[in-house]
């Protein structure tokens, strides 16, 4: 807990005491019922066993949230705070006791929003929904479990973005916006637990609605478990690209976060950032396609062996378009080397007419180019790394994913090869021209009797 910024552990400390007061507060109200509280808060301890991990790190996702409406319905506002936090401090799995005790407050909170918001909305209230004004109260009931989402997502988020420095809306799109609709729908079964316990069944009605809650706890494992094979599927790609060209090892993983970087500083949404760091990171694929001996050739390529390798963008493309979840990142790889004056490949495609996602990766890709050392050149510095880029800006590149990472990278920083040189390159080593350098075009540029030399191709 002391690793935390004082921040963060002010905003856990009250979110702390505002939950016991109001525990304590609920526990010596008269007319508590602490057999149905035990009932339920052993039926939300089932549902809050196993949250699911998503994308985001720090933010995991319960079952436990049809319970909570359940205990809304049944129980009533005050009541409902003391299930959820009871349940919750149940948890069996490993973590500190601060954080332990931050979601079981957090949760108690958000039960008593929502069972205020259900007793005060037209229509609502535990006389409505015990006397069985359907489908009048059910509005009510959408509202109640819009509360608790709500005002959980927010007590929840808030300490993320103060420990990571996240915004909300990274956290949003991090994970929580695609089981939004899920979760809502699954309070159903709360609504269901809660008919059946008011209709006379009783406590039973736990044991009734175990099978469904297990169910959404399984759809909820399924998406984790889903999402933890689109990673794996991306890393077996990845290692089979850099098991045939050792050479680029690290860049597809740099190129990525290179990329992300850039797709901050212009807001792109966390969802999209995904998709672009599978882009990122699979924009090499291609090479797959190409002859080995050509990836590890050390020495200059000739115009038929540099065309074999101009086609790795088409061909990993052609490789990975049947992956549906790939989806935007698809046209990322296929374009990642146009060129914003139309001189690029493998469609000669200009300015915004190249995919956002390509042209973004196409300023990460030559960044990381130019960073890294090549067999027949040294690493340049970050600084000297940008002034190319600016320099190219306009003609190569999209101005706006210039100065994007010219920004992220200010703010982030990025570490060169430990021998980088701020040195000016030797025209001399653009005979082995390196395809992401944009240096290379100089040569390309300007007659061959200005060097003195054959133009000449490396692959990087």
């Amino acid at each position: 807990m002391r690793s935390l910024p004082r921040s963060a552990l002010a905003y856990i400390c009250a979110v702390l005491l505002l939950a016991l007061l109001v525990v304590v507060h609920a526990a010596t109200r008269p007319g508590i019922n602490w057999v149905e509280i035990a009932l339920l808060a052993g039926l939300y301890w089932i549902g809050d066993s196993a949250p699911v991990t998503t994308k985001l790190g720090p933010l995991n996702i319960s079952t436990s949230f049809p319970v909570a409406v359940a205990a809304v319905l049944l129980v009533g506002p005050w009541s409902a705070s003391i299930v959820c936090v009871f349940g919750a401090l149940a948890r069996t799995q490993r973590e500190p006791w601060f954080k332990r005790a931050f979601n079981g407050s957090q949760m108690a909170l958000s039960a008593l929003a929502a069972g205020y918001a259900f007793t005060y909305f037209p229509g609502g209230g535990h006389r409505a929904f015990v006397e069985g004004h359907y489908p009048g109260v059910l509005p009510a009931v959408v509202v109640a479990g819009l509360a608790y989402f709500v005002l959980n997502y927010v007590l929840v988020g808030l300490v993320i973005s103060i420990t990571t420095h996240m915004p909300l809306a990274r956290i949003w799109w991090g994970g929580m916006s695609e089981v939004a609709a899920p979760s809502l729908g699954y309070g159903l079964i709360g609504l269901i637990i809660a008919v059946l316990w008011s209709g006379g069944v009783g406590a039973v009605a736990a044991l009734l609605v175990l099978a469904p809650m297990l169910i959404a706890r399984w759809a909820f494992q399924q998406y984790a478990a889903q999402h933890a094979a689109y990673e794996a599927t991306v890393a077996s790609l990845i290692h089979a690209v850099e098991t045939k060209d050792y050479y680029t090892r690290g860049h597809s993983e740099r190129v990525a976060k290179a990329s992300v970087m850039i797709a901050k500083q212009l807001g792109i949404r966390e969802d999209r950032l995904e998709m672009l760091r599978y882009a990122g990171m699979l924009h090499d694929v291609g090479k797959l396609g190409v002859p080995t001996k050509l990836l590890q050739k050390t020495g200059p390529l000739d115009d038929e062996e540099f065309a074999s390798i101009k086609l790795h963008p088409t061909r990993g493309f052609e490789m990975v378009h049947g992956i549906s979840f790939l989806d935007e990142a698809l046209l990322g790889i296929r374009h990642h080397h146009e060129r914003v004056d139309g001189r690029g490949y493998p469609d000669g495609l200009v300015g915004d007419a190249i995919p956002e996602f390509a042209r973004l990766i196409a300023v990460a890709d030559a960044f990381d180019s130019m960073t890294s050392t090549r067999s027949y050149r040294g690493a340049r510095s970050v600084d000297a790394a940008m002034r190319e880029l600016e320099r190219w800006s306009g003609s190569q590149f999209d101005p706006r994913m210039v100065d994007a990472l010219l920004l992220a990278v200010g703010v982030d920083g990025w570490e060169a090869n430990v021998d980088a040189t701020d040195e000016v390159i030797d025209p001399a080593m653009l005979v082995f021209r390196d395809h992401d350098d944009p240096s290379s075009d100089i040569a390309a540029a300007l007659p061959f009797e200005n060097y003195g030399l054959r133009e000449q191709q490396q692959v990087s």
